[in-house]
């Protein structure tokens, strides 16, 4: 499985650097639906970590239990992703491939929800309508920030959004694997930051 990301092409971009730094920025007013904290969950289990090293990663999150979705602080999504991207870092050689491949998983179990399968039963063949669809599950994903699209160019184009908690590599992996799911062959994701809770991913087809 590959990710077709960029940030780890740029020396000065620093996963944990950015997953801290989000942290530092969360309000209770940021909030991110349930499914995200057990799909994390998952993705430590399935890879064959310890149940001690899921319940670690459980109890840093500060939460009992999740609601696929029920919102949850974001900040309390962020202590969990910390704590298993540092249990899976050596499994994949750093702490933001550990990310990326975690937001992956991530994206693949969205599309599995009753959002995401609808989702693909009533996405286009079309680059245009899978970008669309994409913005619509992002929207759905959080409680802040409409995500809005821009064509670069007949095989790329830009999904800004502007209020994020999530580190770059988590959504890298995460909008490689739902673009996917919606059919765009070959899609490689680059996110960048354009502010201090905004980004842009890029997608190239």
């Amino acid at each position: 499985m590959s990710t077709e990301s960029a940030p780890s092409s740029d020396r000065t971009y620093d996963a944990e650097q950015d997953l801290q730094h989000r942290l530092s920025l969360a309000t209770p007013e940021h909030t991110t639906r349930g499914f995200l904290f057990t799909s994390t969950l998952r993705v430590v289990r399935d890879l064959g970590e310890s149940e001690a090293v899921v319940k670690r990663c459980m109890a840093a999150s500060g939460e009992k239990s999740f609601a696929e979705f029920f919102n949850y602080p974001t900040r309390s999504l962020l202590l969990l992703l910390a704590a298993a991207a540092q249990a899976l870092s050596g499994r994949y050689g750093s702490f933001g491939e550990a990310l990326r491949q975690i937001g992956f998983r991530a994206g693949e179990s969205y599309m599995e929800t009753p959002v995401g399968r609808t989702a693909m039963q009533q996405a286009g063949a079309a680059p245009q309508q899978i970008m669309g669809t994409l913005q619509t599950l992002y929207w759905v994903l959080t409680s802040y920030g409409k995500p809005e699209v821009t064509w670069t160019g007949p095989k790329s184009g830009v999904l800004a959004i502007q209020r994020t908690l999530m580190p770059l590599a988590y959504h890298e992996g995460a909008a490689v694997s739902m673009a996917t799911k919606l059919g765009m062959r070959g899609a490689k994701v680059r996110a960048r930051k354009t502010g201090e809770l905004s980004i842009e991913l890029e997608f190239s087809w």
